[in-house]
């Protein structure tokens, strides 16, 4: 029942590696202030295979985590840096288009995330090229998306990719 699952399967896509970690966050910054170093989507961006497609579901746990947000920061980063969720959003993409050449990346971005990260995401993708996908009016349960939310996500991506001609 999930998103991508229903995504790969109705459009006759096949899947190459899914780097999802539950409760992980863009930046180095988790949960509790805890250090999630060891799972940021930062740490694990270089391990997704040979793609042709990458979908960047991210940004929900730093804005659960109340991780801290940072400077807008496109250059120059200190380990430092990446514990803030600007400058770690911006080393994702900056690092991914350089690693993944030639491969679509599009970020989802999740609603009900508050304006601060919202528009950080926005601004980034925007600085980077990025396609956003911003998902609207998803069905949840806790703050996750339901089976009906899913679905949801999944039509979402497949209307943005037909409207763009992907």
């Amino acid at each position: 029942n999930t998103w991508w699952h229903q995504f790969i399967k109705e459009n006759n896509y096949r899947l190459c590696v899914n780097n999802s970690f539950s409760g992980a966050t863009i930046c180095h910054t988790g949960y509790r202030s805890e250090d999630y170093s060891d799972r940021s989507f930062i740490t694990r961006m270089k391990a997704l295979g040979c793609p042709d497609i990458i979908f960047i579901f991210g940004a929900t746990n730093d804005y659960w985590a109340k991780s801290p947000l940072g400077e807008y920061q496109y250059a120059d980063w200190s380990k430092k840096d990446l514990y803030s969720f600007r400058p770690a959003m911006a080393y994702m993409l900056d690092t991914m288009i350089d690693y993944y050449p030639n491969v679509e990346i599009y970020f989802l971005l999740n609603d009900g995330l508050g304006n601060e990260i919202t528009e950080s995401v926005r601004t980034i993708c925007k600085h980077y090229q990025i396609d956003c996908i911003e998902l609207k009016g998803l069905d949840k349960m806790s703050g996750h998306p339901s089976v009906k939310g899913m679905k949801q996500i999944s039509e979402q991506v497949k209307a943005y990719m037909a409207a763009h001609g992907k």
